[in-house]
């Protein structure tokens, strides 16, 4: 725009100056047969008087001067052939005879000129134009080229990944399989002894990807939601099931106790221990069975990587909450003085999906450990509460969530006023 304006002023302006100038000429031919003005009669008056510093510029040199000067800057001249145009300029204005086409010719250069370095403006614009056409065009295609592969479910190698965003109403957990009995009623009963506030909610479990994706929809796509929710569930079984078939199923036994927290929040776990009950050569491995199945799932789905915050992943399974860590260690005490070893085979690990806030876990779908090559992970259409959880939220399960989730709330607006 700098340009621009540079250009139409300097034409604009030795236009200008030419037209004042043969205005100057015919003017004193006017006066003659009107009456004359005060500047006309102090010329006539004073013929020896010095003419004012604007009778003094030679307008039509100004004018040709930047004519010259704008060619040079379009390029449309060199500065050599500029140079030799000066030398000669003399021969060129040293007569009247030659003076009035010499000027018609440097307003018609500085104009064509001026024409031309619009001309040069409008090709850049229009080359700017489409420049970003195509690259409009080009994002365009790159938007209906992923709007393509995300509604075509795209899925590439072990990975998953497809459109989708992180949900806490889906986790992949340990839980002891229903047949388990024994497991169930010794971690129902503790936790029931130590007020847990997601008694209701959740099972006995260790979340190894907490929390799990939902499908992100893409609602540029010619797939309806259900079209694409349905190609989402058919993916996941395949990841699912990937990871399935290089895990075999393993022991858990659970005898030891941990907690973590501080002077506003305080959480006591049991730590599932995990072992292969026979050990094949393809198994034998420093790592325990149940760290290395969270590093496949974590693997598969590379997003999902929150039970690692700390650094590396520790499998533990939730007891009940506490306002602070000094009373989750009073609890520890009380457990380890009471608890007996328990045990139990793992054969599947579940997808849990939750309806609401306030809604319970249940199975979405079951990974079997070990599966076949001719097996499969399957979803089922609705999911299936554990047989051993509680039909409905007890009043004193209601009062100990409530109560934790003030706690939370509070210690929440504190830290922001911090």
């Amino acid at each position: 725009m700098k340009a621009i304006s540079s250009a139409l002023t300097a034409f604009c302006l030795s236009s200008t100056r030419y037209h004042r100038y043969h205005r100057r000429l015919t003017l004193p031919l006017r006066a003659a047969s009107d009456e004359p003005t005060s500047a006309d009669s102090d010329q006539l008056n004073n013929p020896t008087q010095a003419p004012s510093a604007e009778d003094e510029k030679d307008w039509f040199m100004d004018g040709k001067e930047t004519a010259r000067r704008l060619k040079i800057e379009l390029g449309l001249m060199s500065e050599e052939s500029a140079k030799s145009t000066d030398d000669n300029g003399d021969d060129e204005v040293s007569s009247t005879s030659s003076e009035a086409p010499s000027r018609e010719d440097a307003m018609e250069s500085g104009r064509k000129a001026a024409l031309e370095f619009l001309k040069r403006l409008n090709d850049d614009d229009n080359d700017n134009s489409e420049s970003q056409t195509t690259e409009k065009d080009q994002a365009n295609e790159t938007l209906e080229t992923t709007i393509e592969q995300a509604s075509a479910q795209d899925f590439r190698g072990n990975q998953f990944t497809l459109p989708s965003r992180k949900s806490h109403s889906l986790t992949i957990c340990l839980v002891p399989p229903p047949s388990e009995t024994t497991a169930w009623e010794r971690l129902s009963d503790v936790r029931k002894k130590l007020k847990d506030p997601g008694f209701f909610r959740w099972p006995p479990h260790a979340n190894l990807l907490y929390p799990f994706l939902e499908p992100s929809y893409v609602e540029e796509s010619d797939k309806s939601k259900e079209e694409q929710y349905s190609e989402f569930r058919e993916h996941l079984a395949i990841s699912l099931t990937s990871v399935a078939a290089q895990c075999k199923p393993f022991d858990i036994d659970i005898d030891t106790f941990g907690t973590f927290g501080g002077k506003d929040r305080g959480v006591l776990w049991a730590h599932p221990k995990s072992k292969y009950s026979a050990p094949a050569a393809d198994c034998e491995s420093v790592e325990e069975p149940l760290i290395k199945l969270q590093t496949l799932l974590e693997n598969h789905f590379p997003t999902c990587t929150d039970q690692r915050k700390q650094g590396s992943f520790t499998p533990h399974m939730t007891l009940s909450h506490y306002a602070n860590i000094t009373d989750a260690l009073e609890a520890k005490g009380r457990v380890e003085s009471e608890w007996e070893s328990t045990s139990f085979h793992v054969q599947e690990i579940y997808l849990l999906q939750r309806k609401g806030d306030e809604g319970q876990f249940k199975i979405l779908a079951k990974i079997p450990m070990g599966l076949e090559k001719d097996g499969e992970v399957k979803l089922f259409d609705e999911p299936l509460a554990f047989p051993a959880m509680p039909k409905f939220e007890e009043e004193w399960v209601y009062n100990e969530r409530m109560t934790m989730k003030y706690r939370r709330k509070k210690n929440f607006k504190r830290r922001r006023r911090g």
